[in-house]
């Protein structure tokens, strides 16, 4: 049997999911299936219309109703070629990979839509349910952009959580905005200079931009370590990033390796100007920075010791 491709669409009332399943029933793919089953959590604002006679839909009235039963019998009643599913935000991705879904159904796909425009509302209120709908996404979706969306925030957010998550910013007409942020600090400068609220952003762009940062001269503030079994030349400078709540933090490091001995006191906040050269770590697959460091000097703490990345 073949397995049947899954995609789920995630996000809050209003935040696109019923329009982008829409646009992709238009798709060739989803033209030419046997069978499309629409699995539809919620009643949103915006209805599924004129649909095509080769497309099914399935709307779940009560969370409670969504069970692996459920799923088993669509399988069983339309033997679907391809299955859309959106996904209610207050259940989260977690509940339903815990479902038994039929043996040969495969979740290809998982698609988190966020309206740009209330993000940071909704982040700054619901923290934890904003993490949720894109932690486990393969693509994030951020809907009606604008002029004052500031992209590259959105992009350190969701890569702080996700990694491996690719990103799309979409116009309000539909259109995809590819036009680029201009990033916080002058990245052409003698010493690129990053401020203290800028170390979240610039963190999650020197892993993933790191041609942009190869051979540059850098200073950055964060605390001291060295780990057990570290020459005295090398040391780690660190913060603390804190997602949701204190009791989420994430340990950012960056490596820094000295010409000389350094002399450290664990825990010491301190200024970092450093070459930056990339190298590849054994069993990985993308270059990591290391920083040659040229000064480094105590430093005060910063107002907020915490990195946040929005």
């Amino acid at each position: 049997m073949e397995p049947t491709p899954v995609f789920i669409f995630t996000g809050f009332v209003e935040s696109g999911k019923t329009t982008m399943i829409q646009r992709w029933l238009t798709q060739d793919f989803f033209k030419e299936q046997e069978k499309v089953v629409i699995i539809c959590c919620e009643d949103g604002f915006t209805e599924y219309e004129n649909l095509a006679d080769n497309v099914v839909l399935y709307m779940v009235e009560n969370k409670e109703d969504l069970t692996s039963m459920y799923l088993q019998d669509i399988e069983r009643n339309e033997s679907p070629t391809a299955v859309l599913f959106e996904n209610n935000c207050m259940q989260s991705v977690d509940e339903l990979m815990e479902l038994e879904w039929p043996d040969n159904w495969d979740i290809v796909q998982i698609s988190a839509m966020i309206d740009a425009s209330k993000f940071d509302e909704q982040l700054r209120c619901m923290r934890q349910i904003m993490n949720e709908q894109f932690k486990y996404a393969t693509v994030v979706v951020f809907n009606r952009c604008d002029e004052n969306t500031k992209k590259l925030n959105l992009r350190a957010v969701v890569k702080s959580l996700n990694p491996e998550a690719s990103l799309m910013f979409l116009r309000n007409d539909g259109t995809a905005d590819d036009e680029l942020d201009e990033l916080p600090f002058d990245i052409d400068a003698p010493v690129v200079k990053i401020e203290d609220m800028d170390f979240g952003l610039w963190f999650i762009d020197i892993f993933e931009n790191c041609e942009r940062y190869n051979n540059k001269t850098v200073q950055f503030k964060g605390q001291i370590t060295r780990p057990k079994g570290y020459p005295m030349t090398s040391f780690l400078v660190y913060r603390y990033a804190m997602q949701c709540c204190a009791d989420d933090l994430e340990y950012l490091k960056l490596l820094c390796v000295a010409p000389g001995d350094v002399k450290i006191v664990e825990g010491d906040w301190v200024t970092v100007t450093a070459d930056v050269r990339f190298v590849m770590p054994e069993g990985m697959d993308a270059p990591s920075p290391v920083f040659n460091v040229k000064n480094v000097e105590k430093a005060e703490a910063p107002d907020s010791e915490y990195v946040y990345f929005n």
